[in-house]
């Protein structure tokens, strides 16, 4: 009975207190409500999350926090609170309805997908997820390349905004779609009647500027630049797509006089005179930019200390490193907290990261962010850093919080496609590209990025269009041109060729005039017009030793044709008219290795060297030489004295690394692809021929972990030493599907590599496969006849054996 009583008491006493506080969070959650009300936000999300803590189940209180947050631009928060809503609550329609929504502005398909159905399930009347699900829809059938279904999707978005003409997301799909088939006019005519329903929505008038550079309508284009400029005077880069503007038409001065007009204006905005001075360094000189900050910086400007900054940063520039640096200190030292200290911490912290003071860089980037944790250069710097350190998941986490603050951050945006490459999520890295263009608005960075990646994969018309908007406002953009002009040469559009060649050689500098050179022989040889390739490297190769990489091309062409003597007495008339020439020299050299002279060729290799201890070229070619008479030794020590004289040498320790790993040094190889990764984490054969020795050459989990971050980006590429690297690791992860995508073309691709045909045989077994096991193995015994005793072959015997007795 004493028992029963004091449960009586304890479980009353326990209801009394969840009383009081549901009772309790009510009344908070009612007290946000009435802040929300007066518009006092930042108290009434006090209030809300007061609710949280007494009860976090609370579903009014979550949706009204999310939906506050927001309306504030704090997407990425608001995503969060939205999620935990439709995981405690899966029937929120409002949560699901938000989810597939933000989900779809971030380009992120799946979670839009998934969140599109939960919503439409709910309601599947609702108009906006309807949009949501056939934007979806859309894409999906783009990828697919399915016209029915990209029609389906089309009519239903007319459908949906000839009921709700507000209905923004089906309006895009409309647009895209016009874009997409290049009917431009009705593209702008779509565009004007999205304005006229939304005409506040930046997007729009982005797009719309890249149609009316499809149309050509140069006026136009200067007059909604200057109608955005007023519109929306809180982005900075649509006077800087003016200025490009300006530029294009050939009116510098104008260009110049619009910027320090907005420089002068009163009141005085410091990021207009930032990007009057920038512009001045970077059309004029950095001396004229350093001496008109001079004088601005005199007149007490606003936000001064910014100024200042600039002026260092102009001071580092000009080769002043230590000075800028130690001014950039004393200014933050003498500054209290501020958004404006802060962006100065930053900049201190890209030219310590350029000083190769890394440490120091990351901790004041630790301390913005510390302070401030929506500061996004502080972000994107913080991004940058972990996608080199393949932490691809936190770097793409902190670039949507980034981009939550700053929604049209080009340079954010190209962070994120990189990220996304690095994860070998190639659709999502090109739809990240794109936007950097669009939100850029056709900078030429952004273009060059977004059509390399088109180029890559096949997609030149879209390439090509990319290329001429960008040109359209940077038309001397000698980078663009190149890549405009690749395009025609893989496409034999020789008209468009020659006027890309004719727009370069109206350029000054010599490299402008070099890609012409380049256009033009490559247009020669495509065409077959041999007598004229010839005429012409010949003039080029006259010009002395800038013209020594045409007189290589025609040894080149003269050994391609079997014609040695000529390729010699050529290569020595070079030498005659430039004696003692490390090029002409080296130019001999070489041909005298294809005649067999090797003797002659290695003594010249070798003086060469001697001479030129810093150039790479002349220890591989004295490495080549005694690798070719199988001296390996003298090999090696070709190498080991290049890198005395170069450590740091990327060619040299490449191939120093290969002689490793043939001898079986895989320790050695890591240890050497390790620093080369290090220093070039980018560069997609380092990274593949890392990942390949970590996965193959040991077998702790901490090694095949490491590979699998640094081969994600090798996922889909049609590089068959890429597939089976990416194949392999795999397989030893246990991820036999995968393995098999990657590991049966490229074993179609290399047959003579037993390796890759072991790796295939390995993977058939663990599938079950034993008839196709069987059939694998005996390729790599195959592949292996010629070649030297692989480790693996006693086991590749033994399953022949096992499997013949079990198959036939």
């Amino acid at each position: 009975m004493i028992k029963l009583t004091f449960l009586a008491l304890a479980t009353a006493g326990t209801l009394s207190f969840c009383d009081n506080a549901e009772q309790r969070a009510d009344k908070h959650f009612q007290s946000g409500l009435e802040l929300l009300e007066k518009g006092d936000v930042d108290r009434a999300l006090v209030e809300f999350r007061n609710v949280f803590q007494l009860n976090g189940q609370h579903r009014e209180a979550r949706l009204q926090y999310a939906d506050a947050v927001r309306a504030r631009g704090n997407i990425g928060e608001a995503y969060g609170q939205y999620l935990r809503l439709v995981e405690q609550y899966p029937d929120s329609l409002a949560g699901q309805r938000a989810l597939a929504e933000l989900a779809l502005r971030e380009n992120n398909w799946e979670e839009a997908r998934r969140h599109g159905r939960a919503a439409a399930e709910l309601d599947p009347d609702d108009r906006l997820v309807q949009a949501v699900n056939a934007t979806v829809s859309y894409r999906d059938a783009v990828v697919a390349k399915d016209a029915t279904a990209e029609r389906a999707a089309v009519t239903k978005a007319q459908a949906l905004v000839a009921e709700d003409p507000d209905l923004m997301i089906a309006r895009q799909v409309i647009i895209t779609d016009l874009m997409r088939a290049q009917n431009w006019t009705a593209a702008l005519s779509a565009i004007d009647a999205a304005l006229a329903e939304s005409p506040d929505d930046q997007e729009l008038y982005t797009i719309r500027l890249g149609v009316l550079n499809q149309l050509g309508e140069t006026r136009e284009i200067r007059a909604q630049l200057e109608e955005m400029i007023t519109r929306f005077p809180e982005d900075p880069s649509i006077p800087a797509t003016l200025v490009r503007w300006y530029i294009s038409q050939g009116d510098v001065d104008a260009a110049e006089a619009f910027l320090k007009t907005r420089a002068d204006q009163e009141p005085r905005d410091p990021d207009d005179i930032i990007t009057y001075i920038r512009f001045l360094s970077e059309v004029r000189s950095l001396e004229t930019a350093k001496v008109e900050l001079d004088r601005i910086i005199a007149s007490d400007p606003p936000e001064r200390e910014r100024l200042i900054a600039l002026r260092a940063g102009f001071r580092f520039d000009l080769g002043e490193r230590d000075a800028a640096i130690a001014e950039m200190e004393e200014l933050i030292d003498a500054m209290e907290p501020s958004d404006e200290r802060r962006s100065i911490m930053v900049m201190l912290a890209r030219m310590l990261e350029v000083t190769d003071n890394q440490v120091g860089a990351r901790a004041l980037v630790e301390q913005v962010l510390e302070e401030d944790k929506n500061q996004v250069d502080a972000m994107k710097l913080r991004a940058g850093w972990l996608i080199e350190s393949d932490r691809v998941d936190e770097a793409i986490v902190t670039l949507r919080a980034a981009l939550g603050q700053a929604p049209n951050d080009a340079g954010a945006m190209s962070l994120m496609a990189h990220a996304h490459e690095r994860a070998g999520n190639r659709d999502l890295m090109a739809d990240m590209l794109s936007r950097a263009v669009d939100a850029s608005r056709n900078a030429p960075e952004e273009s060059l990025r977004y059509a390399s990646h088109l180029i890559s994969q096949g997609d030149l018309r879209t390439a090509e269009t990319v290329l001429i908007n960008a040109l359209r406002l940077s038309p001397n953009h000698i980078a663009m041109l190149r890549g405009l002009g690749d395009i025609y040469v893989r496409d034999r559009d020789w008209p468009r060729l020659t006027q890309v060649i004719e727009t370069l050689r109206r350029e000054d500098g010599a490299n402008a005039q070099r890609v012409a050179n380049d256009l033009t022989a490559r247009q020669l040889a495509a065409q077959d017009r041999e007598d004229e390739l010839m005429g012409f490297l010949d003039t080029l190769a006259g010009e002395g030793a800038s013209g020594m990489g045409a007189a290589a091309l025609i040894v080149r062409t003269h050994l391609a044709q079997g014609n040695l003597d000529a390729a010699l007495q050529y290569a020595r008339e070079i030498l005659d008219a430039n004696p003692g020439d490390p090029e002409a020299r080296f130019l001999v050299a070489s041909v005298q290795v294809a005649g067999g002279d090797i003797e002659a060729a290695e003594t010249t290799f070798r003086d060469l060297a001697t001479e030129n201890p810093q150039d790479q070229r002349f220890w591989l070619a004295l490495y080549n030489i005694h690798a070719l008479q199988e001296d390996v030794a003298t090999a090696r020590q070709a190498l080991l004295d290049g890198l005395e004289a170069n450590p740091d040498n990327l060619r040299l320790n490449w191939a120093l690394a290969g002689v490793l790993e043939r001898e079986g040094d895989i320790q050695g190889a890591i240890d050497i692809y390790e620093r080369l990764y290090a220093a070039d984490s980018n560069n997609l054969i380092i990274a593949n021929n890392l990942a390949s020795l970590l996965a193959t050459g040991s077998e702790d989990a901490d090694s095949l972990t490491r590979a699998h971050e640094i081969a994600r980006r090798l996922r889909d590429r049609d590089v068959p030493a890429f597939q089976d690297t990416y194949g392999w690791i795999a397989f030893r992860r246990g991820d036999l599907d995968t393995a098999l995508a990657a590991l049966e073309p490229a074993a179609a691709s290399l047959p003579a590599d037993p390796t890759v045909q072991y790796h295939l045989a390995r993977t058939y077994v663990a599938l079950k496969r034993d008839a196709d096991a069987l059939a694998q193995f005996r390729k790599v015994v195959e592949a292996a006849e010629n070649g030297p005793e692989l480790a693996f072959m006693d086991e590749v015997k033994g399953e022949i054996d096992r499997l013949s007795a079990s198959v036939e």
